[in-house]
């Protein structure tokens, strides 16, 4: 999976609010004129781009650099739209941490290297694979039942690898907490944090279906007309 050999030390990027990861794919959708050029440069060379989580904008930094862990985002569909901007589907190939940002494009540059994950077929790795696989089905039943939406997945990925980010792409966690799992050096940490996450969701979930099936625990008694609460 992580094979750096058909691919440059320098690739354009996209710096998103979002944590892209191996084997996850996306629809985007291109409208500024800075990634327009990107992704007709991509289409040109045949090349990959990379996705790195952008950071939030400070009053001492008001022009942070993106995350430096990312992966390569591969296209392998582009529609053009009437009002010319496009819909790209990309999925998700290597990790990769960059060395250094270039500005010399409209867009981003960076010189990467490749950053695969560690102990990936470690007895550690093997171990703690049934265990995760057992959690992330309850918390996927969890996650629909409380939701109204199929969350289920026909199987469940057969190498550890696919089995945790697969994991990290399903808890429904913040963007910084998945670039935590992202940056994870082996994976045996990644399934460990993996592990105390879905602990934590499933905790919860459980508490908050107590609370609803209880109308007398229930902490939003009493707001609003005729004890209504809005998320709105």
């Amino acid at each position: 999976m992580n094979d750096f050999t058909n691919f440059p030390n320098r690739l354009p990027i996209f710096p998103l609010p979002m944590v892209f990861f191996p084997g996850q794919v996306k629809g985007l959708h291109i409208f500024e004129s800075r990634y327009k050029d990107l992704l007709q440069m991509c289409i040109h060379t045949g090349s990959p781009f990379g996705i790195v989580l952008e950071n939030r904008p400070t009053r001492q930094d008001p022009h942070p650099l993106p995350h430096t862990i990312g992966v390569i985002a591969h296209i392998f569909q582009v529609a053009r739209q009437p009002d010319d901007t496009f819909l790209i589907q990309i999925y998700g190939g290597e990790r990769f941490r960059v060395q250094q940002f270039y500005h010399d494009m409209p867009f981003l540059q960076a010189e990467i290297d490749s950053a695969p994950l560690g102990q990936t077929d470690s007895d550690l790795t093997v171990r703690m694979f049934d265990a995760v696989s057992a959690m992330l089905e309850e918390y996927l039943d969890a996650l629909t039942q409380a939701s109204g939406f199929d969350f289920q997945i026909p199987d469940i990925p057969e190498t550890p690898e696919q089995l945790g980010y697969l994991t990290a792409m399903a808890l429904q966690i913040n963007n910084e907490q998945k670039q935590e799992l992202l940056s994870k050096t082996t994976l045996p940490e990644l399934f460990r944090d993996e592990i105390a996450f879905l602990h934590s969701e499933l905790d919860l979930m459980e508490w908050i279906s107590s609370t609803i099936e209880s109308p007398s625990n229930n902490i939003f008694s009493g707001f609003g007309p005729e004890n209504a609460i809005s998320l709105n």
